[in-house]
């Protein structure tokens, strides 16, 4: 078993996204006429459509009078920062129609999204034409490349994902496995998905007691059975404790269980572990019956929603806590507020004393620690149960029971429950899903490539319910994302006949081995090119349907969807369709709008709708930038547009997959840009946008796929012709043109930037060295908490305002040991607060490094010129005589360093001949006895 550093390629490449960055607010004072839409009802499609009725007669109305003076358009719940939802998609729509008005009519009009908590005219003042506001605070909107991490690239098979020894969640090396012979009572399994935990996250992090391995459970199909299996055979899918994340396992055939009918691959991963754990927990150690008061914590998150639906299902009253912010989601499991506490502070207690008149729990299934677990052992009823999930806060039984009132404390790990108790629960928890009294969790799933990325995702405790890992299966380098989960099934594609549908069909069957396309147009196979497009399809081993549905229609929709065959179950929808009915402001009328929403916004919401409690792996809209940026003559269209985004990011925050791609221009023609000219495509160039060829725009599709983003604008810029036309800007494209702009971090940045440290700082003033400094820990801390800028880490703020906890303190301090080679406390953070007192700190350890009379650590330095290359060898654009000279060159130093036998020397040469980049590091390494 060898295990390396893996290769990486940049996520998102080519893809742009909104960014919101805190602006200045401005002194106010301005004439400003303040309006809003109305309460519409309910009825999301029908308040679409009012509301974009309401603002077009407001704006036509106001934009009539050019002394009118600047109207501000505001709305409440409309856009999303990070990590909120979109509550109100009206106002998503009203805010793609009123963009087009800005575009008319620049300086006009100011869109404003607020909590409240700020002044208009101060909003105003900002200068902004697009404004949102939070906690007093105002954020501005700027297009920016993705900057998503980087995906590792992985062997074809026999590999393994393993936690490094750096202690940081992107430290992962590939491991190469063996294929070993099977024993007794084994199945080996081609792994399709993984689950994630939060003990992944620890292993990563080298906090895991005793360390361990990546990878719990899992799902796939088994390739080969061994001796003395019964009741699996090849080719079962099957669900359980895998054990690894990788691309096949081994592993006790009494340790998983087929899959229940009906359930994907992909959410039959985040099954077992959460599901196994609550069963465990509950039943086997808690012993809790019916009638009995229950304490869940944190049951937003996987283990915590599963031991509800078990809890509910034996007859007992479930408690449970989660963070204010998930509140609305454990209303929405049934929960008032006399049942539901703060897993944040401990006001729960008093919450929960009151509630249970001072009786407390028979059973608590605890995933706190220190306070929050003093607080709860005061809850218990006498002679309780208290059954710990943690490993960070374990306590003495004996204590515990002396100290209240006769309670019986477990602490419990999975594992210890055995093979043959495994098997019986996990045939439980089959039967209570195939008779549906239990559900599977929601699903977030990110590409086994995207682990990092992952395991930062479930570390910020910024899920609901379950993370999984998708294998990609298949031939090729395609990174499959969230389409890993598409192999085999159905896929409707909306717009299906069109020439961006079609394009997407053939890549959907070619690289993502999707076996029943349901081709969906109004015309049906009446439309041209409709049979040869079918043919291609069938010539590459698809299934075809072509249905003739116009899908705003609720019920028509309902019928197409009820016609998808069993036998390929529907795990994917790609909504392409619309239509362009284009004019200005003032032309349009409430009949023309209606009629462009139909096709984009009434079709979605409908599909929204209809496929909703499905299981399915992909939501796709086609968007268009006409909604983000708002292109003069095109309210109506994005209006839809901005609608589509606003819809991908409210499934997203409800736990459902949802992706939209807001498209450029493209190169071959459609029905909906045959009606553009020389002149409109001239125009169109000014403004910095070039085509995207139909290649370019596959890749670009891939490339979201990837990407952790609800919205992504795939567009070509042309950044020369953006810096010609630059005073005509809007503020939203400056920060694309040509030039230096506003940096944006990455991990390879990060890596980058630590490089020669000691170098960059020597003989450098003391205010220039505290500077670099506090780059060095915003640049980290930007990464750890996910930030895409550095910029955006107000260097003056204490940690815990900006957001890191514990856990992220402890990544933090490993990138800046890693970074500065200083010996460094885990409560670093704690003990210097802000990054500006920890950027002293650093100084002064350093100094005192440099003064200390010690030789200069050469090896230290080596480690910086090896890491600075490797950063390079990451970069794009190496020729075929470029990686020849590096060869000769390296092979240079190892004859400088490690005197050889020349049969040694031949074997080098061999080595070096056949070597990748990574490899020639390994090589480095070995020959140099590290």
């Amino acid at each position: 078993l060898t295990a390396a550093a893996p290769a990486r390629r940049p996520l998102g490449e080519g893809l742009l996204d909104v960014t919101w960055s805190p602006v200045a607010l401005g002194s106010g004072g301005a004439a400003v006429t303040l309006w809003e839409p109305g309460d519409h009802g309910g009825d999301v499609v029908k308040s679409v459509h009012a509301a974009t009725a309401e603002v077009l007669a407001v704006l036509q109305s106001k934009l009539r009078d050019e002394n009118a003076g600047v109207l501000a358009v505001q709305t409440r719940g409309a856009v999303a920062l990070a990590g909120e939802d979109v509550s109100d998609l009206a106002g998503a729509a009203v805010w793609g129609l009123v963009r087009s008005a800005q575009a008319e009519h620049p300086g006009r009009v100011v869109l404003i999204d607020s909590d409240g908590s700020a002044d208009v005219s101060a909003v105003i003042g900002c200068g902004e034409p697009q404004v949102v506001v939070r906690q007093g605070v105002a954020y501005a909107a700027r297009l920016r490349p993705v900057r998503a991490g980087s995906a590792v690239e992985l062997p074809s098979a026999g590999w393994r994902l393993d936690a490094g020894g750096e202690g940081t969640l992107e430290d992962l090396v590939v491991s190469r496995c063996p294929h070993p012979e099977l024993n007794p009572g084994q199945v080996r399994i081609a792994v399709a998905a993984v689950g994630v935990n939060f003990r992944d996250v620890l292993v990563a992090l080298g906090m895991y007691p005793g360390g361990g391995r990546l990878g719990a459970e899992g799902s796939g199909v088994i390739v080969e059975v061994g001796p003395d299996v019964t009741g699996l055979a090849v080719g079962d899918a099957v669900m359980g404790l895998l054990g690894v994340v990788g691309s096949e396992a081994v592993v006790d055939q009494r340790v998983v269980t087929p899959v229940p009918p009906g359930l994907s691959l992909v959410t039959a991963a985040g099954v077992p572990v959460v599901f196994l754990t609550a069963l465990y927990g509950l039943s086997v150690l808690g012993g809790l019956r019916a009638g009995e008061r229950v304490l869940v914590h944190t049951a937003t998150g996987g283990v915590g929603m599963a031991a509800v639906q078990l809890a509910r299902h034996w007859g007992a009253e479930v408690f449970v806590t989660a963070s204010r912010g998930k509140w609305d989601t454990l209303r929405a499991m049934g929960f008032d507020d006399d049942h539901i506490g703060d897993s944040r502070t401990t006001e729960f207690e008093n919450t929960f004393a009151s509630s249970t008149g001072g009786a407390g729990f028979d059973v608590v299934l605890n995933s706190l620690a220190g306070e929050f677990t003093d607080a709860s052992l005061r809850l218990l009823a006498p002679g309780g149960r208290f059954i710990e999930m943690g490993k960070t806060d374990v306590r003495d039984p004996r204590v515990v029971a002396e100290q209240h009132r006769g309670a019986v404390y477990r602490a419990f790990d999975l594992m210890e429950a055995g093979p043959d108790r495994t098997a019986a629960m996990l045939a439980q928890i089959t039967g209570l899903l195939a008779d549906g009294i239990v559900t599977p969790l929601p699903l977030k799933t990110f590409d086994v490539r995207c682990a990092a990325t992952a395991y930062r995702y479930l570390s910020q405790a910024r899920h609901i319910g379950k993370v999984a890992l998708t294998v990609p299966s298949g031939p090729g380098e395609v990174l499959s994302g969230c389409g890993g989960g598409l192999a085999g099934a159905s896929v409707v594609i909306t717009g299906g006949t069109g020439m961006a549908g079609s394009a997407l069909a053939r890549h959907l069957v070619e690289r993502y081995w999707v076996a029943h396309v349901v081709l969906v147009s109004r015309t049906g196979d009446r439309g041209p090119g409709v049979a040869e497009l079918v043919a291609d399809l069938q010539r590459c081993g698809a299934q075809v349907s072509v249905v003739a549905c116009d899908v705003a229609d609720p019920e028509a929709a309902a019928r197409m969807l009820a016609g998808i065959p069993a036998q390929y179950p529907l795990r994917g929808i790609v909504h392409a369709a619309g239509i362009l009915d284009d004019g200005l402001i003032s032309s349009l009328t409430p009949d023309r709008v209606d009629a462009v929403l139909r096709a984009k916004v009434d079709g979605a919401w409908n599909l929204h709708e209809l496929t909703r409690h499905s299981d399915l792996s992909a939501f796709v809209v086609f968007s268009s930038m006409a909604g983000i940026v708002g292109t003069p003559g095109q309210a109506n269209y994005a209006a839809a547009n901005s609608f589509l985004d606003g819809l991908a990011a409210y499934r997203r925050a409800h736990g459902l997959p949802g992706l939209s791609l807001a498209w450029g221009l493209w190169e071959q023609a459609s029905a909906m840009t045959a009606h553009l000219g020389d002149r409109d495509k001239a125009r169109m160039s000014r403004i910095g946008l070039a085509p995207l060829s139909t290649e370019q725009a596959l890749a670009a599709f891939d490339a979201a796929m990837l990407v952790d983003a609800a919205v992504l604008v795939a567009a070509r810029v042309d950044r020369a012709a953006l810096s010609d036309n630059i005073a005509a800007l809007p503020p939203l494209l400056s920060e694309l043109v040509a030039g230096p702009t506003r940096r944006v971090i990455d991990d390879a940045d990060v890596t980058a930037s630590v490089t020669g440290l000691s170098a960059r700082l020597r003989g450098r003033s003391p205010e220039a060295r505290h500077r670099e400094l506090i780059d060095l820990v915003c640049a980290n801390a930007a990464m750890v908490l996910g930030v895409p800028n550095p910029a955006d880490i107000n260097s003056g703020s204490a940690f815990g305002e900006l957001g890191f906890d514990s856990l992220t303190a402890v990544e933090l301090r490993n990138r800046l040991k890693n970074a500065t080679g200083l010996t460094l406390s885990p409560t670093l953070i704690f003990d210097y607060p802000t990054p500006v007192v920890l950027a002293a700190h650093l100084d002064t350890q350093l100094a005192g490094d440099a003064g200390d009379g010690e030789p200069p650590n050469l090896m230290g330095r080596f480690n910086d010129i090896t890491r600075e290359l490797q950063a390079l060898l990451g970069a794009p654009n190496w020729n075929a005589d470029d990686k020849s000279v590096l060869r000769a060159r390296i092979h240079n130093l190892l004859a400088a360093l490690v005197p050889s036998e020349p049969s040694d020397a031949a074997h080098l040469d061999d080595d070096l001949d056949a070597a990748t980049e990574s490899q020639l590091f390994a090589i480095l390494d070995e020959e140099l006895g590290r």
